[in-house]
């Protein structure tokens, strides 16, 4: 898979927790989210790690890495491991991290949440080491080569570290940066399997022995991860069945063929709807498969038996016929034969092109309300998207259109749940989060559309990728004709209710209230009021004000809030919103008092001539008692200091809080902090 990304793009990966991963002038949430690798698969590349086949005298090249990031003299804390996807760099990155000294509990992957590559954002926590995959960039930017060199300075002076995995034509840095380059070697893949074979099923090594059986599988164009695949087949099989071992790793395809052209029989077509009824709804209970692949037979011109449920063949006879296994209540085939129901989709999906819209029109149908397996939409949209990356995978982007404009609730929830699992899929979730781009900029999208695409954001595509989704919520709450404003909004507030993600949220929408655009004003104002709202039965205004009273007492931690309210008062479609946010604010016995008194002197400095702020100060409709004392102490701080003579007396009084008009200037709406702009 390729991608390029556009200027203005930003690819973000996202996983983990932002914890420490702290930096000189950017906020941990800033930075790209960093995956910890688990204690299994760092065990894993301890005991199972195979060396390339080096010359003799030639050195290995994880040893020449490692020593390029930690040597004493000439240190280099990044490095670049260059070769082509699936010839097992990951794992050799690992092992590179390891041998220069980084702890198991330290070693993280970044997830690229970003539709630009940017140094800036990539963290640099002391003692660590990350992995940044680039691998679907077909080029890299100036700015990033440049910008190594002071990722590299900042990084060697904590001690962390950065394996930087890219494809040998697309790094060209030129005279850019230094960054030692390591050309990566694929290990021997027959090597691989008998050694992760020999850690999962010791006994079962002799399958393994020669060049022949399941060994002979293994060609000289086989990949690292051909041969992983491999030693898990042998070691999962339930019987000493080694020609099952060739049909689960050659997809079940001989399999399939052999088994649809010994059931090509008219009589065969009920059971052939049955074995793809299986395949879509694998592990579903046993009716629902059965009722779906009879909805499916009558598609196709079949008519089913007269008798209804008391017709045909008993239940285990007809899973005999497609080779499943019933476990309990439901149907599987994956149980008996793993990975079977996901190459019977595809066989179908490659070999029967005319039956493509036929299958997911009938996806449709069994999802759709009443449908008989609308309880399961999360599975059908797992299947659908492995048929999308396979050929004629636009046909599958075009279902899911007429999904999303069929006025019902149940299709767009499907077609939500089948764009999500799109959006964050290995192969084909970059160019479908492009696609989300496009559209959410389409000035012709329709409501319908407007809010699938907020309903994607909202759920697995915001979780992995929090700033790509914010990106195209921008776009959407900017539209002019408000389409979908209700369900933007909602996808927001969602994304800001995930207690690792409000930090981020809050801080771009204030952004986006920032800018010169009157569009984005308008989105970014409307959106920074709904969150910061504590009125209602489920504020998540309130979230954000626990946020602020458990976080240190510096001003720093308020000034998103401060600037936030400044621009929704300075735009004037919501000046008045942010007056009443604001008086919420003051008036709730829930936000504290330190915070709030010290946000809203920030906010009103220098206003107090404005009739509303005023109003808001001095107005007959304060609603508690802490409202009332609360707007004493921000009188007080807001009227001009009392004469010298007064200034000792006053000191003693007067909470010691930051509040002074520089603290939080105007010119803020860059979006800088005050101590480093």
């Amino acid at each position: 898979m390729e991608a390029e990304a556009s200027d203005n793009a930003v690819l973000t990966q996202v996983a983990g927790d932002y914890e420490e991963h702290h930096h000189t002038y950017q906020r941990a949430w800033q930075y790209l989210r960093a995956s910890h690798f688990e204690e299994e698969e760092i065990d894993l590349v301890q005991q199972t790690y195979v060396h390339e086949a080096a010359s003799a005298g030639q050195e290995r090249q994880v040893d020449r890495a490692a020593k390029a990031l930690s040597r004493a003299e000439g240190q280099r804390n990044v490095i670049a491991l260059l070769g082509q996807a699936g010839t097992g760099r990951r794992t050799t990155a690992l092992r590179v991290l390891m041998n220069a000294g980084v702890q198991g509990k330290n070693l993280c992957s970044l997830v690229l949440d970003w539709d630009r590559p940017n140094t800036e954002q990539i963290p640099h926590t002391p003692h660590h080491g990350f992995i940044l995959d680039l691998s679907n960039y077909r080029s890299l930017p100036a700015d990033f080569y440049q910008g190594i060199a002071d990722y590299e300075k900042k990084a060697r002076s904590v001690d962390a570290y950065l394996v930087i995995l890219a494809r040998p034509d697309a790094w060209n840095p030129g005279t850019l940066t230094t960054v030692p380059r390591v050309d990566h070697v694929a290990p021997p893949a027959l090597e691989v399997a008998r050694c992760h074979l020999r850690h999962r099923e010791t006994q079962r090594l002799d399958w393994l022995a020669d060049g022949s059986g399941p060994a002979g599988l293994l060609n000289d164009a086989a990949s690292p991860g051909d041969a992983v695949w491999l030693a898990e087949i042998i070691a999962n099989c339930a019987e000493d069945d080694r020609d099952q071992v060739e049909d689960a790793y050659r997809d079940w395809a001989k399999h399939l063929s052999t088994w649809f052209r010994n059931h090509d029989a008219p009589e065969h077509l009920r059971e052939r709807a049955l074995l793809i009824s299986a395949a879509l709804l694998d592990g579903c209970p046993a009716d629902i498969v059965m009722r779906a692949a009879d909805r499916l037979f009558t598609l196709v011109k079949g008519h089913l038996p007269p008798g209804g449920a008391l017709a045909g063949p008993d239940l285990e006879e007809r899973l005999k016929l497609i080779e499943a296994k019933r476990v309990d209540d439901t149907i599987s085939l994956d149980a008996s034969r793993r990975g079977l129901d996901k190459a019977v989709l595809l066989h179908v999906w490659e070999e029967r092109p005319p039956l493509r819209e036929t299958l997911l029109d009938w996806a449709s149908q069994i999802s759709a309300p009443k449908g008989v397996a609308v309880g399961h939409l999360p599975r059908i949209a797992q299947a659908v998207t492995q048929l999308a990356a396979g050929p004629d995978g636009h046909t599958v982007m075009q279902i899911v259109m007429q999904w999303t404009e069929a006025n019902s609730a149940q299709h767009q929830r499907l077609a939500i749940g089948v764009l999500e699992a799109m959006a964050i899929d290995p192969v084909i979730g970059v160019s479908v989060r492009k696609l989300l781009y496009d559209w959410a900029g389409k000035k012709t999208a329709s409501e319908a559309l407007v809010e699938t695409i907020a309903g994607v954001c909202a759920g697995a595509l915001g979780l992995n990728y929090p700033r790509v989704a914010l990106t195209r919520l921008r776009l959407l709450a900017s539209r002019s004709d408000q389409r979908g404003a209700a369900a933007v909004a909602q996808a927001i507030r969602s994304l800001a209710e995930e207690s690792d993600l409000s930090d981020l949220v809050l801080s771009e929408i204030v952004d986006w209230a920032e800018s010169d655009s009157q569009a984005m004003q308008q989105a970014g104002a409307t959106a920074f009021l709904a969150l910061t709202d504590v009125t209602g039965e489920d504020p998540i205004g309130l979230q954000l004000a626990q946020k602020l009273s458990d976080a240190p007492s510096d001003i720093l931690g308020k000034q998103p809030f401060v600037r936030g309210w400044r621009a929704a008062w300075r735009h004037q479609p919501t000046a008045a919103q942010a007056t009443t946010s604001l008086t919420a604010w003051l008036d709730s016995p829930n936000v504290p008092d330190d915070h709030v008194i010290d946000i809203c002197a920030a906010v009103l400095r220098g206003r107090l001539s404005d009739a509303t702020v005023a109003d808001l100060l001095v107005g007959q409709n304060v609603t508690t008692e802490a409202g009332r004392k609360r707007r004493i102490n921000l009188v007080a701080r807001l009227l001009p200091p009392p004469p010298e003579s007064h200034i000792a007396t006053d000191r003693a009084e007067k909470p010691q809080t930051i509040d002074t008009e520089e603290e939080f200037p105007d010119g803020a709406a860059g979006g800088q902090d005050p101590t480093t702009a």
